[in-house]
């Protein structure tokens, strides 16, 4: 379900006032290591989601961000560039904006439990809560775990339990690998990783993405 008045609804109150950040000023996380840090880990269930999104779903201009929740620069574009390519693009149907998981295995193991966690939340819910969600974890990056991602998903009228055992079991450890290693492919080597359009932007704050973000509208 992609309802774009709840989405609105469900995210920060501070997006209209969130800062600028030029693309120079951010450094994002690495660390990358061969495969994905969770092959031995039992799963609950197969199951199969679509990457969480908001907006139109034929919006002409398409942003894939690929993000580790326990990654400070993903909070920090999270809090400062997100919310402007929501206000100024989404909000007016020019934007696409898409979510998938890159855990990082200097992260581990919160990294993956709390992708776990939010893909659980996706899954109960809908793709709006979802990304009330992710606010959420990245909000409380410093107490990632259990109990947490429990609490949090009852701020989020999910049920706590299902959140803690997604993530304890990594229930949804196909879909966050099968997200990462399309990353792997695609050239990403840290968080957060953005593309417009399937391509790669050079830096991820404001004025890039913006930048790139523009250039895409006037190809279309």
């Amino acid at each position: 379900m992609n309802d774009d008045g709840t989405r609105r609804s469900s995210r920060r109150a501070f997006l209209a006032g969130a800062s600028a950040v030029a693309g120079t000023t951010l450094a994002g996380c690495g660390g990358l290591a061969p495969g994905s840090g969770s092959g031995s880990t039992p799963t609950a269930r197969d199951v199969s989601l679509s990457a969480p999104y908001m907006g139109p779903e034929d919006a002409p201009v398409t942003v894939g961000v690929y993000k580790d929740f326990a990654c400070p620069a993903c909070r920090q574009f999270n809090e400062q560039v997100a919310p402007k390519v929501e206000s100024e693009y989404v909000d007016e149907g020019v934007v696409r904006y898409e979510h998938y998981d890159f855990p990082l295995d200097t992260h581990a193991p919160v990294s993956y439990t709390a992708a776990n966690a939010a893909r659980a939340v996706q899954h109960e819910a809908d793709d709006a809560t979802f990304f009330a969600y992710a606010d959420l974890l990245f909000d409380n990056q410093g107490d990632l775990g259990p109990s947490t991602y429990a609490d949090l998903a009852g701020e989020v009228d999910v049920d706590g339990e299902r959140a803690r055992s997604a993530a304890e079991g990594r229930t949804y450890r196909r879909v966050v690998g099968e997200d990462k290693q399309q990353g792997i492919d695609a050239g990403v080597r840290g968080t957060p990783w953005v593309f417009v359009n399937g391509s790669a932007v050079d830096g991820f704050g404001w004025e890039r993405v913006r930048s790139a973000i523009e250039s895409a509208r006037a190809d279309g």
